[in-house]
């Protein structure tokens, strides 16, 4: 394996081994790869053609968007994810670790390229259709996380999405388990939300703390469609939207009978769904507790939309924030919106001037 001149100062950062046995912050594992965005500059998205518009290329990947706006919202947090040895893995190293991201445990690999994630938007910057390329992240094996569990086990949370290799998700979620650390999971598409099935079988072989679908990713975990037969004698808007939620509510229960504590549900210009068991998750009365079972919508804060690419990924950001913080997890929810609110309402991918007091300002304007 090559490692630049570029590379090794970054790597050789000494603040991890500043935080070794005292690590107070969160650990992010996932995705870490090159975005390219495009969105027509017409009216509309003509398909089948070649369309007029712009293109953006940045650093992207799930749990780099995440790791990267929890350090603008000064929460300690290091990345563990893969990029390859070429110049978009020195791009994203460079950029993350500017922005505060402990990224000295990353892997440089010698025999995959940095991920590509393409992302088509259409003319409201409404994602169209994505292609990703990801094979890099095969690399994050259980093995290369056994030689992080102690960084793991110091963590006051883990973020983990599903990009890794399967073993590797069951592998975090056990050790997660039995450490007793809280581990939050993001689903990061309808086809990867499907390695949880094996830990959600309802066997009691693992749990999951906090878990964030969106309602296709719900349904895609579950093997089920939450939207059902129930509503066919319907006949208002408002009595079909009834059984839609009493479905969506049924699915979180099931999803919590399966083991998961909390359930975030991301629903798009609904807002998110809320179901908590009332379990308390983290350290002993500190941080996280909850005590009495709650299931809420909350609404999607207003705003200009200018570009959703990398929403979901905010929102977390801000839920986790929020959990990390002490707050309820009603409290905890409201940030992510925020986070996502102020991020659709750039052209980037994480907003780069996030900043806590940013944040708790536009939580404030929706009171």
């Amino acid at each position: 394996m090559v490692i630049t001149k570029v590379k090794e100062d970054i790597l050789r950062s000494p603040r991890l081994s500043d935080y070794r046995g005292k690590f107070d912050g969160v650990v992010v594992i996932g995705g870490a790869n090159i975005d390219l965005r495009g969105k027509p500059v017409g009216e509309m998205l003509e398909r089948h053609t070649s369309n007029p518009g712009k293109i953006c290329v940045g650093s992207g990947g799930v749990g780099r968007n995440i790791a990267h706006s929890l350090a603008l919202l000064n929460v300690p947090v290091c990345l563990l994810s893969a990029v390859g040895d070429d110049g978009e893995g020195v791009k994203i190293l460079e950029e993350t670790e500017k922005a505060g991201v402990i990224m000295e445990q990353m892997i440089i690999s010698g025999e995959y390229p940095t991920g590509i994630y393409l992302a088509i938007l259409d003319e409201r910057g409404e994602m169209e259709v994505g292609i990703s390329d990801m094979r890099i992240l095969e690399e994050i094996t259980v093995e290369y996380l056994k030689s992080k569990a102690y960084l793991i086990k110091e963590s006051k949370i883990v973020v983990m999405d599903t990009n890794i290799p399967v073993q590797s998700i069951e592998y975090v979620v056990d050790l997660c388990n039995k450490v007793k650390v809280p581990i939050l999971v993001e689903p990061a598409s309808v086809e990867k939300a499907k390695k949880l099935m094996k830990i959600l079988d309802g066997s009691g072989r693992g749990y999951i703390d906090y878990l964030t679908p969106n309602k296709d990713e719900l349904e895609s975990i579950l093997g089920t469609e939450t939207e059902t037969e129930t509503g066919a004698g319907a006949e208002t808007e408002t009595e079909i939207s009834e059984y839609r939620d009493m479905d969506l509510e049924r699915a979180a229960e099931e999803l919590n009978r399966r083991g998961v504590k909390k359930v975030i549900v991301t629903l798009g210009k609904r807002g998110i769904y809320v179901y908590n068991d009332g379990s308390g998750v983290g350290d002993a009365g500190e941080r996280g507790l909850e005590d009495e079972l709650n299931r809420f919508f909350l609404a999607p804060y207003k705003g200009k939309v200018v570009d959703v690419t990398g929403a979901g990924d905010a929102l977390v950001a801000g839920l986790v924030y929020g959990i990390y913080k002490g707050y309820p997890l009603e409290v905890a929810a409201k940030f992510g919106l925020g986070a996502a609110a102020l991020t659709i309402s750039t052209k980037e991918t994480v907003r780069r001037d996030l900043r806590e007091g940013l944040l708790k300002s536009r939580i404030e304007e929706e009171k």
